[in-house]
């Protein structure tokens, strides 16, 4: 545990604030679709924009999969899409959640994934989004 609070503090203030939001974020919304899943939502459809910073889009990607590794609760794609929602949201950066479903071919099940772009970039959720088909797509 030392050793990983010695490594927290090399991180640079922008890696180590979007860690601790991302933890934030990553137990608000595991107890949000635990426990209020009827207030758990994306947001509405509006116009996307432009992109600004691409080192900000990397570096949430990179807090939401650290946090992922890390934390004792669960935080699959639905959740971490949305972590990234709250992030990017908070950055001021627009992005899109994709909601999709594919046949699984070998137990037969639908399988259900939740993945979120900014611009063409992926940042959870990696998927190959052309195996699913896509039930909503929330921007913001």
């Amino acid at each position: 545990m030392i050793e990983k609070l010695k490594l927290f503090y090399r991180f640079s203030r922008r890696r180590q604030c979007l860690l601790a939001l991302t933890v934030g974020c990553s137990f608000y919304s595991w107890v949000l679709m635990r426990l209020f899943n009827q207030y758990a939502r994306f947001e509405g459809l509006q116009k996307p924009a432009k992109i600004f910073d691409y080192q900000l889009i990397a570096n949430i990607r990179w807090a939401i999969f650290v946090v992922n590794k890390y934390v004792p609760w669960q935080n699959v794609c639905r959740h971490q899409a949305y972590q990234a929602k709250l992030l990017c949201q908070f950055y001021g950066v627009p992005y899109q959640v994709f909601v999709g479903f594919k046949k699984n071919a070998e137990s037969g099940q639908i399988d259900g994934h939740a993945w979120t772009m900014v611009g063409a970039e992926m940042v959870t959720g990696f998927c190959n989004p052309s195996e699913y088909t896509t039930q909503a797509i929330y921007q913001g």
